[in-house]
């Protein structure tokens, strides 16, 4: 009789356990919510109990079998135990949080900004940002000051057995899927990358099975979105199961992988691969720069002497700016007196791993380090064909401005795109569609003179104590006005 008290006893504490909403820790060690349906089975145990009561259920195999139900029915039904997302949609918008407050479809929609901006959004439910899969895009202040599209991010997409949690509610996940996808930041297996290095995709890190084809696709940026000629990046190997992505330029990029398994089933992930440079990038592109030729230039930081020694040679920049002619990997331009010295604004030259995979990186080893500041390639250059143009400064100093300018040196129409990046975090973006440069050309007298040129923006660097890079950019207009571009014509002033 003893032994059946205890028994009682016992049955009672694993049903009061069921029912618990505290939670219950199962022989996984994984805690879970058990506002579930197991209750019925567990009932269905009390009735063998009455009808035959001289059974001692509670053995040794009846307690084990009581908490394999409970593990088996955790595993297949972790989605139906979480608690709903709070999509937090709201009545009214709220300007400057990145957010679809309303859920409207449109993030900080009629919210005033200053053109060329950027921020961060997400264009799903605002209670869904940063969950799963879910991953912010990047929006840009349009010249009627309002903030234009949300592009670039990922929102809640269709479960799928895959791994991750496609409806970004905190829940749907399994790791019994065929393949596993990223499960967002701070995965291991989708480091961040820098640009000019490989970045290596293994699909082998998603899905071990043997499959009938492979293939990787790669989405890239602002510079990528007027032109699909340019070159912001190279994918090799794109139907391989190891694939190498080469970034050129900072910033997101998504990237895409579809899995044909032997049975004809596809499997697929998608997730966003962050590329950041160190200290200040500045980033030049536009769609004709196959037949044309445009040039970037960074002013030496809190200095405003001219651009150009006379108006009337477009080959001789001052060596107050950095550019083509004394950024590069080799020196090519000349002063009133000779040769232009290497730009040197008293920083310490960087290491050759921040620029000896680039399109010089042979004639950067051969100098045996990367300059600070520094030009990657002048795209009129044989390997500098259609690809963007950038300059770096790795390490700026506090309280340092620096003015951006482009020049256009073939003369004719163009319409170029600067991005402005700091530490990594895009902070800028000026001459995107529909906001291209207006009458961004000069026909140069004498084919020499310096022509149109587009006083971009001033950017102020903050460093803090942990050598943290952050910017404040301040878009420039013409003088005397708060709106358009600053493109003058044979005026090589400051």
């Amino acid at each position: 009789m003893k032994s059946r008290v205890a028994s009682w006893m016992l049955v009672s504490l694993v049903l009061g356990g069921c029912g618990s909403r505290t939670g219950l820790r199962v022989r996984d060690g994984g805690f879970r919510d058990t506002s579930f349906d197991v209750i019925d089975e567990d009932i269905s145990a009390i009735d063998v109990i009455d009808v035959a009561d001289t059974i001692d259920v509670i053995d040794a195999p009846d307690a084990r079998d009581v908490v394999d139900v409970v593990d088996a029915r955790d595993a297949a039904d972790v989605p139906d135990a979480c608690a709903p997302v709070d999509d937090r949609c709201g009545p009214v918008e709220i300007c400057g949080n990145g957010l679809d407050d309303n859920c409207s479809g449109a993030v900080d929609e009629n919210c005033p900004c200053d053109p060329g901006m950027v921020q961060r959004c997400f264009a799903g439910p605002p209670g869904r940002r940063n969950i799963g899969v879910c991953r912010d895009g990047m929006q840009v202040c349009v010249g009627n000051a309002t903030w234009g599209p949300c592009v670039g991010g990922i929102g809640p997409q269709p479960d799928e057995c895959n791994g991750a949690d496609n409806l970004c509610n905190g829940c749907s996940q399994r790791s019994d899927c065929p393949i596993l996808c990223p499960t967002g930041d701070g995965d291991p297996r989708v480091p961040t990358g820098a640009p000019f290095r490989d970045y290596a995709l293994r699909g082998t890190d998603f899905y071990r099975g043997p499959a009938q084809s492979w293939q990787w696709r790669v989405e890239g940026g602002p510079c990528d979105r007027i032109s699909p000629r340019l070159r912001s990046f190279e994918l090799r190997g794109e139907r391989a199961s190891t694939a190498t992505f080469i970034p050129k330029l900072s910033g997101d990029y998504r990237v895409f992988l579809s899995i044909v398994t032997p049975a004809g089933r596809t499997l697929s992930c998608s997730w966003i691969v962050h590329i950041e440079g160190p200290g200040l990038r500045v980033e030049m592109c536009y769609p004709e720069s196959e037949t044309m030729d445009l040039d970037l230039f960074l002013h030496r930081p809190n200095d405003r002497s001219a651009w150009y020694a006379t108006p009337s040679d477009v080959f001789r920049p001052t060596a107050n700016s950095c550019g083509w002619h004394n950024c590069e990997a080799q020196i090519r331009g000349m002063g009133i007196g000779g040769p232009i010295p290497r730009a040197n604004w008293g920083y310490m030259q960087s290491a050759l791993i921040e620029c000896e995979n680039g399109p010089q990186g042979d004639q950067w080893r051969a100098l045996g380090f990367c300059a600070n500041p520094r030009l990657d390639i002048d795209n009129n250059l044989s390997e500098g064909i259609g690809l963007p143009e950038n300059i770096n400064v790795d390490r700026p100093r506090d309280g340092e401005s620096f003015r951006i300018m482009i020049q256009n040196f073939s003369g004719t129409l163009a319409r170029p795109l600067v991005n402005v990046y700091c530490a990594g975090r895009r902070e800028a973006t000026f001459g995107a569609p529909p906001d291209e440069v207006p009458r961004f050309e000069a026909a140069r007298a004498g084919n020499s003179d310096v022509g149109a040129m587009w006083r971009v923006a001033d950017v102020l660097t903050r460093v803090d104590a942990m050598g943290r890079t952050s910017c404040i950019v301040t878009p420039l207009h013409p003088p005397a006005t708060t709106r358009g571009y600053w493109v003058t014509v044979r005026d090589p002033q400051f």
